[in-house]
């Protein structure tokens, strides 16, 4: 009766930390989607800074051959 009650509980150990661990991995899973994803919009951020740049240089440029006429 104890060797029974023992190896459930040992089973019922071995069961809550494999578990844990599925559990552990998944989360690590999301954290990386997540961070994927935030890298991506970073880029998309800087692009779009990029692209304000260039149009502000154009303006500028723009702004400078209206003066001259």
């Amino acid at each position: 009766m104890k060797t029974t009650f023992k190896v459930i509980l040992l089973l019922s150990v071995i069961f809550v930390f494999s578990c844990r661990d599925e559990k552990k991995e998944q989360e690590a899973e999301e954290v990386q989607a997540t961070v994927e994803q935030i890298e991506s919009v970073e880029a998309e951020v800087e692009k779009a800074s990029e692209d304000v740049n260039e149009d502000a240089k154009e303006l500028e440029e723009a702004m400078k051959a209206l003066d001259s006429i």
